[in-house]
């Protein structure tokens, strides 16, 4: 009977085991556990989605009342509007707007941080103000673009272009220019001038962007310098400044009384091929495409909105409304130009070839 009780308490072993794994095995054909729904980067791209879920900071890179300032401020509201979050402006000025530049780059790149800036950062590498150029952002629109004009204090004993370029030779580094600091359209300005005009050589002296140049030059701190058309143009018509030139191969209906310097003196037609200034938009690279894609269309429609328009019509300033890789190109096209323009004048510390700059096409 033994054996018998002994294999009979092995069956039951045995199906007890065989039970065990048949519910183990069943358990596999159960709905697994809930997991999280979206990967990190489908979080992100919801992030984008949404985006802007917060304000947003509009860094603007001259100070108060120059060109810069008075076009982001101008097309900053009409964009908020069509983003539905508030753009909340601020200044940060010095070293020819690398300040602001590096501020925004080192911000995350997530579109909550805009640049407004000119064209600068395209020359701060040849004049050692910067490693950074915009090849480091991703531009959301350029502007605008427009020339500047010579201009000097009502009263000051230059007529034309031709007392001041005189006197300026006579007297070799004495006669005071005002700029923007260095590399901005005053100071190249002053380097075109410099490059034509053989043997003239100006004491330059720097302020933090064309408001203070203005107020600089109308309390006589200096003699002569080259301001954006939007900021000149209305002490133009009141009489406080005088234009002597305007750095254009045509005239701008803003400032009539203003000549085009090639009427004036023909050998500065092949230079003024890449003069000029432009006024952008920009987020750090990096930033998702698409929050790229929703600051670019509020951007654009800002643009196309009439009281935009109507701010650079009145302000002689030429629309441009560039994007993605046109913006690109545009803004390298001109880095090209003016940083071999300011080095073959002397003015740079580096040689653009060492970043890359080509030389531009004859």
């Amino acid at each position: 009977m033994k054996p018998i009780k002994k294999r009979a308490s092995l069956g039951l072993i045995l199906l007890l085991i065989i039970s065990l794994l048949v519910v183990g095995c069943g358990s596999t054909n159960t709905k697994p556990s809930a997991t999280p729904s979206a990967t990190p980067s489908a979080s992100n791209d919801k992030k984008a989605d949404q985006f802007p879920t917060q304000n947003i900071n509009g860094i603007i890179a001259w100070g108060a009342g120059g060109g810069t300032d008075n076009t982001s401020r101008t097309i900053a509201p009409l964009a908020e509007k069509i983003l539905g979050k508030s753009i909340i402006m601020s200044n940060k000025t010095g070293a020819s707007g690398a300040i602001a530049t590096q501020y925004v780059a080192d911000q995350p790149a997530d579109g909550y941080n805009l640049l407004f800036n000119a064209e600068n950062p395209q020359l701060y590498q040849i004049l050692g103000l910067s490693k950074l150029s915009y090849n480091d952002f991703e531009p959301i629109i350029l502007m605008v673009q427009g020339s500047t004009v010579i201009v000097v204090p009502k009263n000051s004993p230059y007529k034309t272009l031709d007392d001041l370029i005189n006197d300026a030779k006579a007297n070799p580094g004495k006669i005071t220019i005002g700029n923007s600091g260095v590399g901005g359209q005053p100071y190249v300005t002053a380097a075109i001038l410099n490059k034509v005009e053989q043997g003239v050589k100006f004491n330059q002296v720097s302020y933090d962007g064309d408001g203070p140049l203005v107020t600089a030059l109308l309390g006589n701190q200096v003699q002569a310098t080259g301001l954006a058309i939007g900021a000149a143009a209305q002490y133009i018509k009141n009489g406080d400044l005088r234009p002597l030139a305007l750095m254009s191969d045509k005239p701008n209906p803003a400032v009539p009384e203003a000549k085009p310097i090639t009427e004036i003196k023909p050998a500065y037609k092949d230079i003024l091929k890449a003069s000029g200034f432009f006024y952008g938009v920009w987020v750090k690279k990096g930033t998702p495409e698409d929050v790229i894609k929703k600051l670019t269309d509020a951007f654009s429609q800002a643009f196309k909105d009439p009281k935009f328009q109507e701010f650079y019509t009145k302000n002689g300033f030429m629309p441009m409304g560039l994007t993605g890789q046109e913006a690109k190109n545009f803004a390298k096209e001109w880095q090209s130009q003016m940083a071999w323009l300011i080095y073959d004048a002397g003015g740079a510390k580096e040689s653009p070839e060492k970043f890359g700059i080509p030389k531009p096409a004859k």
